[in-house]
């Protein structure tokens, strides 16, 4: 193999490995807004204080978007990345 045909593969590697963080942080950021929103509007629908929006947003909101979000991404990677390639005219 070639010194030019190494650093191609590792270049594509490295794009394929940004690719991949980006449609997941994209599929997180999705799925954490929601259940930020629907959480805070259960404390403000319980009058609960405002001094444990931290501890739900970091507790409960945060790690039910991450579990929602693996799911997501296991059980639907082949249609997200469909979408993904539809709309992304290098690939």
């Amino acid at each position: 193999m070639t010194h030019f045909k190494e650093q191609h593969l590792v270049f594509r590697t490295l794009m394929e490995l940004i690719y991949v963080v980006s449609v997941a942080f994209t599929v997180l950021a999705l799925v954490f807004i929601p259940c930020a929103i629907l959480s805070l509007g259960m404390l403000l629908v319980l009058g609960i204080d405002d001094r444990f929006v931290e501890p739900v947003v970091t507790y409960i909101a945060f790690p039910e978007a991450v579990v929602i979000s693996g799911y997501l991404l296991v059980r639907y990677r082949r249609q997200i990345t469909e979408i993904i390639e539809s709309i992304t005219p290098w690939w």
